[in-house]
């Protein structure tokens, strides 16, 4: 019996030492996997995460399955992986892959984006066996948010947005990546209205820009249709309301993210603030 047990437990910590061959479907799993030093076998969307989420840059051998929401099942079967990791939001359906599948939801908790994000990152530690790794990378993003706060003598209302044309924007509450930075900065979100949708994100015309307080600082993510300057400049309405005077423009972030997507806009944006 003694002879069974130890042979059970040298089995399994072989099973934990072997690296296993893992599709991350989700950026938001790639990105997680990668600060935590575990290259994916393959990931959704491969080329566009490079312009989105950028950090950390996947390898070039990581290879691309297609897209997100419809990605190529048939090579992912011939890649045999070992586990696929991906979010509720780019779920897929097939009977040879189902049982390999892992559902990881950084988001579930729209009271507390910030802890949702930190449950999913130690969640694909264990996954990895990497929790103190993950355990480290959470206390690590902790410890730069309090010390940026505390350095923080900034107290105007701060509006997310992203053009989607010229009459409309996408607006980021407090319960999106981008507001839960803002929260663990101390900052004010200008849009306090409650939004619960996925990716924390609401819909707004442009004239409803006249209802921010005048002092509003506007972070605008790009990419943006048309060039902004001008649009400010030329167009009548911006000149009479008098708004939209105190903006910065950031490159791509993606708003939908892990701790690294966190902390690159939380530094981006106390680049155009402090």
């Amino acid at each position: 019996m003694k002879k069974i047990a130890v042979l059970f437990l040298i089995l399994f910590e072989f099973i934990q030492a072997k690296e296993l061959k893992i599709i991350a479907l989700d950026w938001t799993m790639a990105e997680t996997m990668m600060m935590l030093n575990y290259q994916p076998l393959a990931v959704g969307d491969k080329r566009i995460y490079n312009v989105w989420v950028k950090e950390p840059v996947l390898p070039k051998d990581v290879k691309d399955v297609g897209l997100r929401v419809q990605p190529n099942i048939e090579y992912m079967i011939n890649l045999k992986p070992d586990l696929i990791i991906t979010s509720s939001l780019f779920s897929i359906d097939n009977y040879l892959l189902k049982n390999k599948i892992k559902i990881i939801d950084f988001y579930q908790n729209k009271k507390d984006v910030y802890s949702s994000i930190n449950e999913g990152v130690l969640q694909i530690g264990i996954i990895l066996n990497k929790k103190q790794e993950a355990l480290n990378l959470i206390d690590d993003t902790r410890s730069f948010f309090e010390n940026s706060k505390n350095k923080l003598r900034y107290t105007k209302p701060i509006a997310i947005v992203q053009f989607i044309d010229k009459k409309h924007l996408r607006i980021y509450t407090k319960h999106s990546l981008f507001g839960a930075v803002l929260e663990q900065l101390g900052l004010k979100n200008a849009y306090d209205k409650n939004i619960n949708n996925a990716w924390g994100v609401d819909t707004i015309s442009f004239l409803d820009l006249i209802k921010f307080p005048k002092e509003t600082k506007f972070i605008v993510i790009k990419p943006t249709p048309f060039v902004l300057s001008e649009e400010l400049r030329q167009n009548p309405f911006y000149q009479k309301m008098n708004i939209f005077q105190d903006y910065n423009e950031l490159e791509p972030i993606w708003s939908a993210g892990s701790l690294m997507s966190m902390r690159r806009f939380a530094e981006d944006l106390l680049r155009v603030i402090e």
